[in-house]
């Protein structure tokens, strides 16, 4: 069994993916970490240094290089991962992919709250920052609603999501 969980910054994906990973008793991966580890350096040092193509490349070999030879996990990627190159089909071909959606407003108070610890985001006042949610939001929806099974995590617990995920797919057969 592998799932991946797909969604914008700040929906949850590597706090659920941990949940799900320890009640299936699954390895739990978070691609954004391989990538640091991997690279010796921050996701944000490598967009700044090397820039978005040199990341995006890094990213899809260690994304597809994962896919194929890990047989069991649960995955977590980052926001722009399933918008670049053919990532999403890639990912709906060797996983069960779920997309925590959340919606603008949901985003926009956690990203707030958290703002500080994201350098992508860190600079930008509450108007800027509501306003980046929106534009990239509408930009990589189209993508993330490719994903096997979209959970809609607005007003849920951490739990209740992680229960769903897995409810999910014990009664479903890929």
């Amino acid at each position: 069994m592998k799932i991946t969980l797909i969604g914008y910054m700040g929906c949850g994906k590597t706090t659920i993916g941990k949940i799900v990973s320890e009640k299936m008793n699954l390895n739990f991966y978070d691609l954004d970490f391989i990538i640091v580890k991997k690279e010796k350096n921050s996701i944000f040092n490598i967009f700044k240094e090397k820039g978005e193509l040199y990341f995006r490349n890094i990213e899809r070999l260690i994304l597809e290089n994962l896919l194929k030879n890990k047989d069991q996990y649960i995955l977590s990627i980052g926001g722009g991962t399933p918008c670049f190159y053919n990532n999403i089909y890639l990912l709906n071909k060797y996983s069960m992919t779920f997309y925590l959606k959340a919606n603008s407003h949901t985003l926009f108070k956690r990203l707030f709250l958290e703002k500080n610890k994201r350098p992508l985001i860190a600079h930008l006042s509450k108007n800027e920052l509501f306003q980046f949610i929106m534009k990239h939001l509408s930009q990589r929806i189209f993508f993330y609603e490719k994903s096997y099974k979209n959970i809609n995590i607005n007003g849920k617990s951490k739990n209740d999501i992680a229960k769903e995920i897995i409810n999910f797919v014990k009664n479903d057969n890929m």
